[in-house]
């Protein structure tokens, strides 16, 4: 996000080795951004420009090298690290010439009432007529000035993802039947449309006023792509005691930032292995179908009797860490919760999130079931209780955003994920289970084989023999059911068995094929 941001007045200045002076120059380098904003003085000059790497390095060069005859295009800064001799100052073309600079962070900032803001949008649009019309209509029914609109070209393929992208996070998610794959429109009068575009748009308003709010609502309606891309003190201000103006004072005590409040609808050995750190940095509550309170209390979490006494407790986010095979049920059974309460009860627009090791499943499940206020990611903590016994750091956390309304909810929920160090994978739950039928499916297949083998340990163990010692080990430590639901519930899963019997009867053919010809060979020599 920008945070800030600085426009800096460039004031370009030619220099050269001491003792120089402009009539002994033959060349003068520069980076050609710099070369192009002096294209009047240096044409004048009668002197050749020649495009360098950059503008500081140009001054290095003739430094380092004693480049006589030799000129850079510069700051003046340049000229005094590098020991040159500044011959003229401020020689751009342009006196107006200014780069703006943004200072970007990971998460927005909060700017304080009474601070001048400014923010920036970027979208997209059908190719239709009237369409960037009524985008800025948007603005100027509601009086919100505008300080910058510029297009950009975006290719298809990438415009595209991008539109992916804000779908899966809730956008256009008022109007389901506009969510569609959009193609490059027919060529027309023998014209490629090689290109769509992004609209980047900065006006002078926060996004926190009311009015703002409602035309950003409305923009996103008629836009295929969206985001706001930062909202920031104008004028190179941060905000800080030390810059937010004259008569612009932070309160001297901050405000207590409120815990978020999650919920884990099954408190298994998983559910209870994410609840303990959860419980470091959120107001956790949880619920089971056997009475686990004595268990809750040492975890640091409140104990619910039942789901509808979970979803009283105003959650932010729902964990649903149940058994594959008993995730639909599970969801029907919320889902039946929800309907019975309010339309405008707080728990039908929380954040639901599964964290089963099959994903497509989980996907349909819930997009069928639960309320279309409910947000919906898609999780596998790909670990558990002993992978994540000393720390989470490096270990996949996979996730897809499947419908959000509140997209900084979610954003926060994954940066708690972030932080704990685990590696963040953003991947389709279709992608997912493709994926997991070649590894998930093939390691926990493979060590029900080995142990039905009845392997034991030798005194001749290699490493290679205990590592399958391992995972028949881990592997078994799982039940049946999970197994089973691996192969059930992952489409996939079918066709990979398919594949490992086809491999076993080829690797056992040419085992014994080769002994028989290989006995045939022996016999001949």
């Amino acid at each position: 996000f920008i945070i800030a941001e600085h426009n800096l007045r460039v004031r370009h200045c030619l220099m050269a080795l001491p003792g120089t002076s402009k009539s002994d120059l033959t060349k003068i380098i520069s980076h050609p951004q710099a070369l192009a904003q002096c294209h009047t003085y240096t044409t004048k000059l009668g002197v050749r420009g020649e495009a360098s790497y950059d503008t500081a390095g140009s001054a290095k060069m003739i430094s380092e090298g004693k480049l006589k005859g030799v000129a850079a295009i510069c700051s003046e800064l340049a000229a005094e690290y590098y020991g040159l001799e500044i011959l003229e100052k401020g020689i751009e073309d342009d006196p107006n010439n200014f780069t703006r600079f943004l200072l970007l962070r990971h998460e927005p900032v909060s700017i304080p009432a009474g601070v001048a803001c400014k923010t920036s949008i970027v979208f997209s649009l059908e190719n239709m007529a009237g369409s960037l019309f009524k985008a800025l209509s948007v603005f100027a029914l509601r009086d919100i000035d505008l300080s910058k609109i510029e297009s950009r070209p975006c290719k298809p393929d990438i415009m595209a993802r991008l539109e992916r992208l804000y779908w899966s996070m809730g956008g256009m998610c008022a109007s389901h039947t506009k969510r569609r794959r959009i193609e490059p429109a027919p060529a027309a009068s023998g014209e490629g449309n090689h290109f769509r575009y992004l609209f980047y748009v900065d006006f002078l308003a926060s996004v926190e006023e009311h009015n703002v709010s409602n035309a950003l609502q409305h923009l996103q309606e008629i836009t295929t792509f969206f985001r706001v891309l930062g909202c920031f003190p104008r004028g190179g201000s941060l905000v800080g005691l030390d810059n937010l103006g004259p008569g612009v004072t932070l309160p001297a005590v901050a405000a207590v930032k409120r815990k978020k409040r999650v919920g884990i609808l099954g408190f298994g050995t998983f559910g209870q292995f994410i609840a303990k750190k959860l419980a470091l940095e959120h107001d956790v509550f949880v619920t089971n179908r056997e009475d686990h309170s004595s268990i809750a209390s040492t975890c640091g979490v409140s104990w619910c009797e039942s789901v509808d006494v979970l979803l009283d407790q105003r959650l932010d986010v729902l964990i649903i860490a149940v058994s594959i095979l008993s995730f639909e049920a599970v969801v029907r059974s919320l889902s039946s919760s929800l309907k019975s309460r309010d339309a405008a009860d707080g728990a039908n627009r929380m954040l639901v999130v599964d964290v089963l090791s099959v994903k497509v499943h989980a996907k349909t499940t819930m997009l069928a079931l639960l309320p279309e206020t409910c947000d919906i990611l898609c999780t596998h903590p790909m670990f558990g209780p002993q992978s994540g016994k000393h720390g989470w750091s490096g270990l996949a956390f996979v996730f897809e955003r499947v419908r959000l309304n509140d997209a900084r909810r979610c954003e926060d929920f994954l940066k708690w994920w972030d932080a704990q160090g685990c590696r963040m994978v953003d991947m389709t739950c279709e992608l997912h289970d493709e994926v997991a039928a070649g590894s998930q499916f093939v390691t926990h297949f493979t060590g029900r084989v080995l142990s039905r083998l009845g392997l034991r340990t030798t005194p001749i163990n290699t490493k290679g023999f205990e590592s399958l010692l391992q995972l028949v080990d881990n592997t078994c430590k799982d039940s049946f059911d999970l197994f089973f639901a691996l192969y059930k519930c992952n489409p996939n899963s079918a066709q990979q068995l398919q594949s490992i019997e086809d491999a076993i009867k080829d690797v056992s053919e040419q085992l014994r094929n080769n002994a028989a010809t290989g006995l045939d060979g022996a016999d001949r020599k």
